[in-house]
């Protein structure tokens, strides 16, 4: 049995049986491939635990997560607990949509979360935890191991082994030389949504430069900077050159018919991966983009309680029981992503001693960055994804950025600076 904390067991005992009837919540999680298996052996695993008690939750997989969030934030209706995109956290506690994490999670589960699992969940002007994440996520490159020996391309082994630009723009090079070889990287052009900001702040980031002033709030001077011009020039350079798989060419042009020789991507492909490639799949740090210094994004989905939930114990008791150090093991072996609990790491096949993904760990503990945790986090990941996309397809970097940081710093001089943030300005 799970231990009940800062409530007792009792009391939860005492709701459902005042009520007169079992009490079982709700809770709406992401559908991703990779993810499903977990999410159907949790809800068994939580409600043969709590049986006895007359406790069980119904998990709902969710394709369409988000449209589904924003029509219950409109109309009220909401489960028990719901899973968010972490980087939206603040935007849904300063319109008043959550309800504090703190009071249902053990002080031995929060002792044990990773640095950056506490910092995206945190929302800094009251010091509450309202999200937290069973797990961490890295984009590092996955490469063909075959193809980069054929080219002659040096293999990095750790984040201080990395490829510098120049390393990475040669391998790219002489990789498109190779017969088998249509497109040297897949940047998962074909992905929508928040994989613009995910998957490509971290080139800016590298370089010094930064989604936005995460002092001021402002993004013009940021976002737009010498640095972050120069940074997605040379990103742009590998699209011009074809060097990048389209977005119409699709998603396994990697690890299905192998036209392509890398892969900028993240833990969620690790299966595919490995059942595509086998002994040729080789993991590569992010690479070193300007001088010595490099950045990979983190941060992901994370379970949450709506303010207007009912049965928040219960809601909580669910979070405590899917944070466990066992279950937060189990959802790094099936998906591949990052253990969100030190301990948990210890335990994962994947992560611990020996395993596959060290690397990825590394990366997660010593160069990631999270995305801004501000309530126009949503409007910030919007226009710099549309930034992107038309930098990708050959716009002028600096018209594009910023268009970019102006739209930013509207929205948030409309919301007049979202207050408590405009204090900082």
């Amino acid at each position: 049995m799970a231990s009940i904390v800062r409530f007792t067991l009792s009391t939860l005992l005492f709701l459902t049986l005042a009520s007169g009837t079992a009490q079982q919540i709700t809770a709406w999680v992401i559908d991703g491939e990779s993810e499903r298996p977990f999410f159907v052996q949790v809800e068994e695993a939580f409600n043969a635990a709590y049986a006895d008690d007359g406790i069980s939750v119904n998990v709902v997989r969710l394709p369409s997560i988000n449209d589904a969030l924003q029509a219950g934030f409109l109309s009220g209706d909401l489960p028990g607990v719901i899973m968010l995109d972490g980087p939206n956290m603040a935007s849904y506690v300063w319109s008043g949509q959550l309800a504090p994490l703190d009071p249902y999670l053990s002080d031995e589960l929060l002792a044990d979360l990773l640095p950056a699992i506490i910092d995206q969940g945190t929302y800094s002007p009251d010091g509450n935890l309202y999200a937290i994440s069973p797990y961490d996520s890295s984009v590092l490159l996955w490469g063909n191991r075959s193809y980069l020996e054929q080219a002659g391309v040096r293999i990095p082994t750790s984040v201080a082994d990395a490829w510098t630009f120049e390393e990475m723009d040669a391998a790219l090079a002489a990789l498109a030389e190779l017969p088998e070889v249509t497109w040297p990287v897949d940047m998962k052009l074909n992905y929508t949504g928040e994989w613009y900001s995910y998957g490509f702040s971290p080139f800016l980031q590298a370089c010094g430069a930064d989604l936005i002033d995460r002092e001021t709030w402002q993004a013009s001077g940021t976002l737009d900077s010498p640095a972050a011009i120069e940074s997605l020039e040379r990103l742009q350079s590998w699209a011009t050159n074809d060097w990048i798989v389209p977005a119409a060419a699709g998603d396994n042009r990697f690890f299905g018919d192998k036209t392509a020789a890398l892969a900028w991507v993240g833990n969620w492909m690790w299966r595919v991966h490995q059942e595509g490639l086998g002994d040729d799949l080789v993991l590569i740090p992010a690479p070193k983009f300007c001088g010595d210094d490099q950045a990979s994004p983190n941060g992901g989905w994370s379970y949450a309680i709506p303010a207007v939930a009912e049965h928040k114990e219960i809601a909580g008791a669910f979070i405590e029981f899917a944070m466990s150090t066992e279950q937060v093991a189990l959802y790094a072996d099936i998906t591949g992503y990052v253990p969100a609990r030190h301990s948990a790491i210890d335990l994962s096949a994947l992560y611990g001693a020996g395993g596959q993904g060290a690397l990825m760990a590394e990366q997660s503990a010593t160069i990631a960055v999270v995305r801004p945790v501000h309530p126009a986090y949503p409007v910030i990941s919007s226009a710099f994804g549309r930034a992107m996309n038309d930098i990708l397809e050959g716009a002028d970097v600096a018209s594009a950025l910023a268009r970019a940081a102006r739209v930013i710093d509207e929205d948030i001089a409309d919301n007049d600076g979202y207050p408590p943030f405009d204090t900082t300005r």
